[in-house]
């Protein structure tokens, strides 16, 4: 007899067997049991999540001898038919291959007739998106009102596909993905039922690498048998599979914690070396950024971050060395890689680049503990080497940004801070608002950064009969409709800020279009001045005898 595949092989007899769809496992066996059977079903899911497989044990239920009941014998003939693929009223249809309206006017002329020996005659129509728009506008009537011996089963990987005429004469079941934990001890189970052994953490990669489809997982254990001969280890299957080793992963992020450059560069060069992907590196380095942000975060539960308990541990030290704004900043040059390679840059220079980036990064240090080391001038140089100054202000401009940047806390540099009562004490006429609204801009920040954010889009005119006109090019309606709604907030700031109580009127600038290079830009020295108000950077500037911060680097 020829080999049977193990994702054919352990293929479930019954609803009991199916996996992680308890929702419509129940679902279809009450309905069974009561003696509430639809005409036609539509199940949904991505691969291997186990709709073919439903569909024919829900045809073995119908039909079993013992039946209509929700655990067919398997043992009737009408049972080992239908498992054998064999049985003249059940039949298989491949949309993608049988999706013509001739296709579909043959099973209309055939579904008139009774069932050859079973109780009912079952149409499971496989990826049934496929079939055409005619083919779907034949089965409409058939579909509507069927003979009484006809179920319909539909299943699709892209049920938004299907039109809403379909969709409105069905009852539809949408499959969930496997969890990775569930697939991981099947995989273990059938590995054990095959008398092989194989290291959990192999049978982990197994798991994450199928991507919630059983069939795929149990078709890559059928690969690492083959390759293994007996003894399955998580380094025979990182080599079958090209996934990235997750000790390779702690390593190369632990140097980018320590700064080791070059040692971050040498790892990825034997990894290239290797002739492994380098997009496969790139995700899996985010992916294991983000399970790093969420330990950083409390998260213990394994099976979330699919990690076993020795990964855990590893993974709890590793965090225990940086912030979490540290992780959310190495998660953005990541994303900034794939921004880089799809502009064009050769891939490898591009994850250089970010690798380079990754061990450069300063560390990020809360704005209160970084006060609490300055209290004590023998902590001082310590607590600012080697870190960044973050906290201080909640709604940056990107976390990109903030990694080209670092803050300096220096000495008096003769500019008083800019503040409210300086700002009013200065009369600001209505006339000339243009060249004070830039200022302007930076005191509406410190009152609503939602505000500030909008109105920057705006281009401000004065028309001399005390009306402040904000005009907003074509692409800015949202903008526009958000300030509408805030317009007394900002009459309110104009009279604090110049002395005058002007209206404020909104215009469409129909003949301009959304230009960026027309937003008013902030001034550096005015995002400075907004900084030093803040009264934790008050008490930093008492405790060094300073006065106001400079930042270094592009502010855009």
């Amino acid at each position: 007899m020829s080999y049977l595949a193990l994702a054919r092989r352990y293929r479930p007899d019954d609803f009991s067997g199916i996996l992680s769809q308890k929702h419509i496992t129940r679902t279809l066996a009450n309905a069974i049991s009561s003696g509430r059977i639809s005409h036609a079903y539509l199940f949904c899911g991505s691969r291997g999540t186990g709709k073919t497989t439903t569909a024919r044990v829900m045809a073995k239920s119908l039909n079993c001898e013992k039946g209509p009941t929700p655990t067919p014998c398997g043992e009737c003939i009408n049972c080992r038919e239908i498992k054998a693929g064999i049985s003249p009223d059940v039949f298989e249809i491949d949309a993608a291959s049988n999706r013509g309206i001739d296709d579909i006017r043959q099973l209309r002329e055939n579904v008139r007739y009774s069932p050859a020996s079973s109780r009912y005659k079952i149409y499971i129509i496989d990826e049934v998106h496929r079939l055409t728009n005619e083919a779907f506008d034949a089965l409409l009537k058939t579909l509507e009102e069927p003979p009484p011996h006809v179920i319909f089963i539909f299943a699709t990987t892209e049920p938004q596909s299907l039109p809403a005429t379909i969709l409105s004469r069905t009852q539809r079941f949408d499959f969930k993905r496997v969890p990775i934990s569930a697939l991981a001890e099947t995989v273990n189970d059938i590995a054990a039922k095959e008398g092989l052994e194989i290291d959990p953490r192999a049978a982990l990669m197994v798991a994450r690498k199928a991507d919630g489809s059983l069939r795929d997982a149990l078709s890559l254990l059928d690969q690492l048998i083959n390759f293994s001969q007996g003894m399955i280890t998580t380094e025979s299957a990182s080599e079958i599979l090209g996934l990235v080793k997750t000790d390779f992963l702690f390593k190369i992020i632990k140097a980018v914690v320590k700064h080791d450059t070059p040692a971050v560069l040498e790892m990825f060069n034997v990894y290239f070396d290797e002739g492994v992907d380098i997009d496969g590196l790139a995700d899996e380095l985010s992916i294991f950024l983000g399970k790093l942000l969420l330990v950083k975060n409390g998260v213990r539960e394994t099976s979330i971050l699919e990690m076993d308990i020795s990964e855990l541990e590893k993974a709890e030290l590793l965090v225990s060395e940086i912030d979490t704004s540290d992780i959310l900043r190495m998660l953005q040059i990541m994303a900034d890689f794939t921004v880089d390679k799809k502009s064009g840059v050769d891939p490898v220079v591009a994850m250089e680049v970010a690798l380079v980036r990754l061990s450069g990064l300063d560390k990020a240090v809360d704005i209160d503990e970084l006060l609490s080391n300055l209290s004590n001038p023998v902590n001082m140089t310590r607590a600012l080497s080697g870190h960044s100054v973050s906290k201080v202000v909640k709604a940056t401009k990107s976390t990109s940004a903030e990694e080209g940047r670092s803050m300096d806390v220096g000495k008096k540099s003769g500019q008083a801070p800019f503040t409210r009562s300086q700002s009013t004490a200065i009369e600001h006429k209505l006339d000339n608002i243009a060249n004070w609204w830039s200022n302007f801009l930076s005191f509406v920040k410190s009152k609503s950064l939602a505000v500030w954010s909008h109105l920057q889009y705006a281009k401000v005119s004065y028309n001399g009969s005390n009306l402040v006109d904000l005009g907003f090019p074509l692409g800015n309606e949202f903008h526009m409709k958000f300030l509408t709604g805030r317009r007394s907030f900002i009459i309110d700031c104009l009279k604090e800020f110049s002395g005058a109580n002007p209206g404020v009127s909104f215009t469409r600038l129909e003949n301009e279009n959304n230009d960026l290079t027309d937003i008013p830009n902030i001034p550096k020295q005015s995002i400075e001045e907004f900084l030093n108000q803040h009264p934790k950077m008050k008490k930093l500037h008492d405790l060094i005898d300073g006065d106001d911060i400079r930042f270094r680097g592009n502010m855009q």
